[in-house]
């Protein structure tokens, strides 16, 4: 009997049927993942008859996420009440009144103050004619902010304003912490994301002195429904988790609002976290061999020589793409990058500041780019022309993992994973862990991380470096 033959499944080694199936990489950032991955049955049977109508979710994501016009909600396109009662004060300051204070008047002679109201209700009365309000019981923006504008004076100054949303923490959120950040797009799509999720599960923008544990239930519910992995769904339920956690903190609602994403349950998820080592596996020798033949074959100038500078240092792709030509010392005893904050890219905290010694194929990477930049005279000018730009780190990201992909298929194996090859290096090589945290950039916490010269510090990396790349190309 031949066996009938299931377009994306395959019997994986448990003897399970699993539907595999990439994202096309256009659609990623829309979708927000890699692939679509279900099992769909222990026996050939099962999954005959769950394929169609998992195969058809799919091609329905696949769909609606190509069609024209489409555009994710973002919390910048999101209006709340926060934004109506800021838009009210802004025109009542315009009108000459000021918001916070009882209502004067300035005639020509002496400033007039109406203890009865008398001025205040021809304020009101001004600014109904002004801004008449929607009466066909769907009031608009502009009706919202009138509404607020007369609020606001009938009660002295003394209208309290709406209390902030979810979308509001999150837009402070991303001000205040993703901003500026290395990796500042991948979060500010994580935050869109989970925003997305938490207002089609309850149907609104829930305030934050309203949420309860019942919304927390019901969002994770509405990931999961969505076929989110439950790893996925725990992730974003500790994007959603910070979030409310900050905003509870910055708008001072610590007696009004409870975090109900805290300990939340999902079905699925094993009890035992998952170290972030877990997330994302080293580079096998014959897998690092391979990729490496096949980028320098492939490969673009810029990219042959950023993913050779990236397998021998273990540094960031952002922090590759942004060095300038004056971040590079070569001319001394112990060449080196000096790996610091400039106008190309910010850095990921503060313990990324760091002199990152160049040894082996990592100097001569560093030599051929020298030779190859347009002008090595302005200290400023990028070191990599192509990627020394603001998104630069990404693009580069994404062309080397297309290059990757076309060698290694395991989804744990990313550009990332560079880092943990060099990790994997340094400890077999005997680096203590205050070097190995010194040459990746991890924070250094103790006492260690107050003595030592930068020069002393050179010193012990460059040969921790040398020890770990032994037997590497040069």
């Amino acid at each position: 009997m031949k066996t009938i033959i299931l377009k994306y499944v395959t019997k994986t080694k448990t003897g399970s049927f699993e539907y595999r199936r990439q994202v096309p990489v256009t659609l990623r950032e829309r979708l927000g993942r890699y692939e679509f991955k279900k099992v769909l049955g222990l026996t050939e049977t099962e999954a005959i008859k769950a394929w169609p109508s998992y195969n058809d979710w799919v091609e329905r994501q696949i769909t609606n996420a190509r069609a024209p016009g489409q555009r994710a909600t973002t919390i910048e396109t999101i209006r709340t009440a926060m934004d109506d009662w800021r838009e009210a004060m802004t025109r009542l300051r315009a009108l000459g009144i000021d918001p916070t204070a009882p209502v004067y008047r300035q005639e020509e002679g002496p400033l007039i103050y109406d203890p009865d109201g008398m001025v205040r209700d021809a304020i009101i009365d001004d600014i109904a004619r002004k801004y008449p309000l929607d009466t066909d019981g769907h009031p608009d923006v502009t009706s919202r902010v009138d509404a607020m504008m007369i609020a606001q004076l009938g009660a002295g100054g003394k209208a309290k304003r709406p209390q902030p949303s979810f979308v509001d923490a999150s837009r402070l959120y991303v001000e205040m912490k993703v901003a500026g950040e290395i990796d500042e797009r991948r979060k500010r799509n994580r935050v869109d994301r989970v925003v997305r999720f938490v207002r089609n599960a309850l149907g609104k923008d829930p305030k934050l002195s309203e949420l309860t544990r019942s919304d927390a239930r019901e969002v994770v519910r509405e990931m999961l429904d969505a076929d989110l992995a439950p790893s996925t769904v725990d992730r974003n339920c500790n994007d959603i988790r910070a979030i409310i956690e900050f905003g509870i903190r910055e708008f001072e609602l610590e007696q009004q609002a409870v975090n109900h994403f805290r300990n939340i349950d999902i079905k699925g998820l094993k009890d035992v976290a998952k170290a972030p080592r877990d997330e994302r596996n080293p580079f096998t020798e014959i897998q690092l061999r391979e990729t490496r033949a096949y980028i320098l074959k492939h490969a673009g100038p810029d990219l042959k020589l950023i993913w050779r500078l990236l397998e021998a240092t273990g540094l960031r792709v952002s922090e590759a793409t942004g060095l300038q030509v004056q971040d590079v010392v070569i001319n001394c005893e112990l060449p080196h990058l000096i790996i610091r904050f400039n106008d190309i890219r910010r850095l990921k905290n503060e313990a990324s500041r760091r002199k990152v010694p160049l040894v082996g194929d990592a100097l001569s990477a560093v030599k051929e780019a020298l030779d190859a930049a347009a002008d090595t005279r302005v200290g400023k000018h990028p070191l990599f022309e192509k990627y020394g730009r603001k998104g630069g780190g990404d693009a580069a990201s994404a062309a080397l993992m297309k290059n990757l992909r076309k060698v290694v298929v395991d989804p744990k194996v990313t550009v990332h994973s560079l880092r943990h090859n060099m990790q994997d290096r340094m400890i077999r090589a005997g680096v203590d862990a205050h070097d190995r945290c010194l040459i990746l950039g991890h924070a250094v916490t103790g006492e260690a991380n107050r003595y030592g010269s930068d020069e002393a510090r050179l010193v012990a990396t460059t040969k921790a470096m040398k020890l770990s790349m032994a037997g590497k190309p040069t």
